[in-house]
């Protein structure tokens, strides 16, 4: 409560980059996914990091192939996956979409949309 009597409101910011990172986490639980697979841009970036020193970010804690962006309480999240031979595809899509969506909610309280690109399919050795 605030002097006046009235309620003090909490306002909580979530960045595009912990909502990313809240989502790769979950996608690659999803049985089916093989990797998260980044775009160009993130693997210019990451091959960049290589060569600076730093702290290495744990693997769990990886967003390549997760791109996020949020605006007021909702986030926008694209996440491409690599998947196994003989998984259908658009089922395991939507599980993705479902999946993250609602881990994003129950983690952040953000509603999300979520699209989902399959964009690798590993073949057996």
């Amino acid at each position: 409560m605030n002097g006046s009597g009235g309620t003090r409101r909490t306002r909580c910011l979530v960045s595009d980059l912990a909502v990313a990172r809240v989502a790769a986490r979950r996608a690659r639980t999803v049985p089916g996914v093989t990797m998260l697979v980044g775009d160009v841009a993130q693997t210019l970036l990451g091959l960049a990091a290589d060569w600076l020193p730093h702290d290495p970010v744990p693997d769990e804690l990886r967003a390549d192939g997760v791109v996020a962006s949020v605006q007021g309480d909702v986030a926008e999240v694209r996440v491409t996956v690599g998947v196994r031979l003989g998984t259908p595809c658009a089922d395991l899509a939507a599980r993705v979409q479902r999946e993250v969506a609602e881990e994003i909610t129950t983690v952040t309280g953000l509603s999300a949309r979520v699209r989902v690109t399959v964009a690798d399919i590993a073949l057996p050795a």
